[in-house]
């Protein structure tokens, strides 16, 4: 009987063994299928670069046929990922503009089926000169120039600065003066000239381009005002002497702007040529007496002459 007993209890006991090891087993079998690893991916990437650009790759210690998904980002519209090779591409590139966003973050996880692994990417913007980022033809020009040196560009670089840089304002001519049906007449040129019809460059502004409608071929002796205060006058030179240009609409940028205007300034131009000017009704103008002078002596009404600054009170170049 007492052999029986026994007998009996190591039955019982290799049993509970038994079932130990197969629930031991079957928990190690669901940990392994849920398998789920965290790790960081940081990368960077310069201001403003095309959609459809490269950020990188995202890898994974998975094996098998994996699938790619962002479960949650900090902006959105910002990138995708290719859900078979884990490329990550630009998607809307305006949103890497470093003055409104200095890095963006991204959850991505890999799954083959059975197991999943987070990865945190983290995409730091570098900050660029934003003027340059914007040229294209006129590019090599301006990384030649000197501080303080103005250079033409083309009409579609003005406007991209003038639509993409943060914070611009436009002064002297509006768009609606400029794109009025209103024929445009020449001035006689050889004096300070200059709307007063209230576009004025805000406090704490850099100016940074400039455009205007030239009358004469071969302009070169063409010079951009501010007065800074007061809209008669003192009038100072900002930058150097425009380069040399002929008629119709010139466009130019103004090489590493650092000093902000210190009160509300007043945009003028003197040029020693014949310039564009359309008759407007209910606008203001003024000249000075003659000649490269500092300030306004004379004034009408009713014509606006074509000349038009951007400036921005967020410096955003080198």
């Amino acid at each position: 009987m007492k052999s029986l007993i026994t007998n009996s209890f190591k039955l019982g006991l290799c049993l509970v063994s038994i079932l130990f090891i197969t629930v031991s087993c079957s928990s190690e079998d669901d940990d392994a299928n849920n398998l789920q690893s965290t790790t960081n991916v940081e990368v960077s990437i310069n201001e403003y670069p095309n959609s459809g650009d490269l950020i990188t790759t995202v890898t994974s210690s998975l094996s098998g046929n994996l699938t790619f998904s962002i479960t949650s980002q900090s902006v959105s519209q910002a990138f995708d990922i290719n859900s078979s090779s884990g490329e990550m591409r630009v998607l809307d590139w305006l949103m890497y503009d470093y003055e409104t966003s200095t890095s963006f973050t991204a959850t991505v996880q890999i799954s083959n089926g059975t197991e999943t692994e987070n990865k945190l990417v983290i995409i730091n913007i570098n900050n660029v000169d934003d003027i340059a980022a914007f040229l294209n033809s006129s590019r090599s020009a301006y990384d030649n120039a000197s501080v303080g040196e103005w250079i033409m560009v083309t009409e579609s670089e003005y406007n991209d600065l003038a639509n993409y840089l943060a914070q611009v304002t436009k002064s002297g001519a509006t768009d609606n003066h400029i794109q009025s049906n209103a024929n445009i007449e020449p001035n006689s040129g050889n004096a300070l000239l200059a709307n007063r019809n209230g576009h004025t460059i805000p406090e704490a502004s850099y100016l940074f381009a400039f455009k205007y409608y030239s009358w004469a071929n071969n302009a070169s002796n063409t010079k951009v005002k501010v007065s800074e205060g007061d809209e008669f006058g003192i009038y100072n030179t900002i930058g150097s002497t425009l380069p040399q240009h002929n008629d119709e609409y010139n466009h130019f940028v103004l090489k590493g702007n650092a000093t902000a205007t210190s009160n509300e300034g007043h945009l003028a131009i003197f040029s020693s040529l014949s310039i564009g000017f359309k008759y407007i009704t209910g606008t203001v103008y003024g000249w000075g007496d003659g000649g490269d002078t500092d300030t306004l002596t004379n004034g009408n009404i009713n014509a606006v002459f074509l000349y038009q600054g951007l400036s921005t009170t967020l410096k955003q170049w080198d």
